[in-house]
């Protein structure tokens, strides 16, 4: 299997879940409304009692008229049949919408619960995991537990209540002719079992195909841009082929069982009536049994049937929901977060950030992208690092706002180990402006202020110190333009401003620029250079260069090769160093000289 491959088949479960562990724990979910499930089962005894008594309005109308000749004075035996109708429709009613509610707002705690979940995991866990996977988790696999909970779950607790009714019934009617409807009964339970066991698996597998379709088309419609730039359509097409023919053979061999499984029933059933004819024949006979308890029987055996051929349409709904809930489960039980300490303390920000012998590797025993580096940040000063690609740049803005944690060393804020300090709180000591920018859709407003309280007064000034203003007054609607997807409606230029702009309104104490000039034209670039130059007097700077142009006036350069830091200091003293420093100025120049 190609590398691709096996990234998107790393959904699958290689063992079988518990299946009374999943269900205990879906219940957990409806506890919340214990007062409707209570009426909700109140309405189902109910309804098992007006599944029989029809029956017996039957079994009393045919035999008063068999015996009378006529329907004489049976006018509140008739009124009590529709009456009963009448009631079985009310009950039915309600308790199918108790129901779809109790399950609607189930679910609507799970989804809450999920997303609440999901941004708490780490970086490292979104690096892992599929964005269209986990949407479908969020999506498709809750709206197969909602149908569970509204067409499956405590609908068989009804139909068994149903079952037991019309048992006692039987029996209490008459025992021989209960003994015969029911003597077939193991054949079937054995037919169900082996039903159940072949069906489960191929659930199981037909959920798993359809998350990872899910993730293939997420990452290939997010990429669609790379796909036709190099040609890529025919290999896509052929791979979205493979999967979704996966897919399609998983999904037959549910069909397979349901195939075999929807005859054999039908057949019982058959066989069931044809015994009760044959049996009541003699007993007709003999006298032994009326007509109408006949008709009774027949009429009460096609109810008994019915809930066993609807249980395995809801056995469908049942094993497609208990592979959602496991994907579910299994992701709320991921603990790939960055841990807060119970005694946290608030961040705050009047001395010195230091680095203190950092070393780490995003993955245990991998490769040191940072080793034993040490630094200081003063409030107020600029500080610049510099280096080759991968020499672990980037990685200490993460360690910074702990995206991820240092393997061993420590970073402090005014002398407190950032692991001691409130995750909330030390975020938002920076502003981060990244090489890539996110922009919400929406309007430019909203990707400015991101729900943060609206003060026009400091927006105003944002806007022109984020040099957007000019921006902002060539729109037609101006800060209320919807910028579309991602922002694709601004340039990268544009959406770079934008970025600086959603940083100046959080008001940081720390500016972090991880090579935010790289991919910007020259204009652009010195409208930013004048945005940092107003901003530095006040804000701490720590910037991740890649045109070295950009911090030749920051108070200390850091230079880092292999992920240790090499050299420091001022650009005129590291040129004077003829290092490191100095090699990749004469490269970067050379490069724009040949330009």
């Amino acid at each position: 299997m190609s590398e691709q491959g096996a990234f998107f088949q790393s959904d699958q479960v290689d063992q079988r879940p518990m299946r009374h562990a999943l269900l205990w724990r879906l219940t957990g979910y409806l506890s919340p409304y214990w007062v409707s499930l209570i009426l909700l089962l109140v309405l189902m005894a109910v309804g098992a009692l007006l599944e029989v008594l029809p029956s017996e309005l039957t079994l009393r109308l045919i035999n008063r008229f068999m015996d009378q000749g006529s329907l004489k004075g049976a006018a509140p035996l008739i009124a009590g049949f529709f009456g009963v109708l009448v009631a079985g429709f009310l009950v039915s009613f309600a308790r199918y919408f108790m129901l779809a509610r109790v399950g609607q707002r189930a679910m609507q705690d799970l989804r809450v619960e999920l997303f609440a979940h999901l941004m708490g995991r780490s970086t490292h866990f979104f690096h892992r995991n599929p964005v269209g996977r986990l949407m479908t988790r969020v999506t498709s696999d809750v709206q197969n537990l909602n149908e569970m909970f509204a067409s499956g779950f405590v609908a068989i607790v009804g139909d068994a209540l149903s079952l037991l009714a019309i048992v006692v019934w039987m029996f209490w009617t008459h025992a021989g002719m209960a003994l015969v409807a029911l003597g077939i009964l193991p054949v079937l339970l054995i037919a169900t079992e082996v039903f159940r066991r072949r069906a489960g698996e191929a659930f199981r597998e037909t959920q798993r195909r359809y998350a990872v379709i899910n993730a293939f088309l997420q990452e290939q419609i997010s990429g669609i841009g790379l796909v036709q730039i190099n040609s890529q359509e025919a290999s896509s097409d052929k791979h979205f082929r493979g999967l979704n023919q996966d897919y399609l053979d998983a999904f037959l061999r549910t069909i397979f069982a349901y195939a075999v499984f929807f005859p054999v029933v039908e057949f019982i059933t058959s066989a069931t009536l044809a015994a009760l004819i044959f049996y009541a024949g003699f007993k007709l006979q003999a006298g032994a049994i009326t007509w109408g308890l006949l008709l009774a029987f027949i009429q009460q055996s096609g109810r008994f049937f019915r809930p066993i051929r609807e249980l395995a349409e809801r056995y469908n709904v049942m094993q497609t929901a208990l592979a959602s809930s496991e994907r579910i489960f299994r992701l709320l039980d991921n603990r790939e977060e960055i841990p807060e300490a119970p005694d946290a303390k608030p961040a705050t920000f009047t001395g010195e950030i230091r680095f203190e012998d950092v070393t780490f590797a995003y993955e245990a025993g991998g490769r040191q992208v940072v080793r034993g580096l040490s630094g200081v940040i003063p409030k107020g000063r600029r500080v610049a690092v510099v280096g080759h690609t991968g020499a672990g740049k980037s990685t200490l803005i993460n360690l910074l706002m702990r995206f991820y944690d240092v393997a061993e060393g420590r970073i402090t804020v005014d002398g407190v180990d950032v692991r001691a300090l409130k995750l909330r709180s030390l975020r938002s000591l920076f502003g981060l402006v990244l090489q890539d920018v996110f922009v919400f859709s929406g309007t430019l407003r909203d990707n400015i202020v991101l729900d943060r309280p609206l003060d026009e007064t400091r927006l105003a000034a944002v806007l022109d110190q984020s040099q957007l203003k000019d921006l902002v007054g060539r729109l037609p609607q101006g800060l209320d333009t919807q910028v579309g997807e991602r922002g694709q409606k601004l340039s990268a230029g544009e959406r770079q401003l934008l970025a600086f702009a959603r940083m100046l309104y959080l008001e940081p104490a720390v500016l972090l620029l991880d090579e935010a000039t790289a991919n910007i034209d020259s204009e652009t670039e010195s409208k930013i250079q004048t945005v940092i130059e107003r901003v530095s007097h006040r804000l701490t700077t720590f910037t991740i260069a890649h045109r070295l142009s950009t911090i030749r006036d920051a108070d200390e350069i850091w230079v880092m090769d292999q992920g240790v830091l090499v050299e420091r200091g001022t650009h005129d003293g590291l040129i004077a160093q003829d290092g490191v420093y100095a090699k990749l100025v004469r490269l970067q120049f050379a490069d724009s000289e040949a330009a």
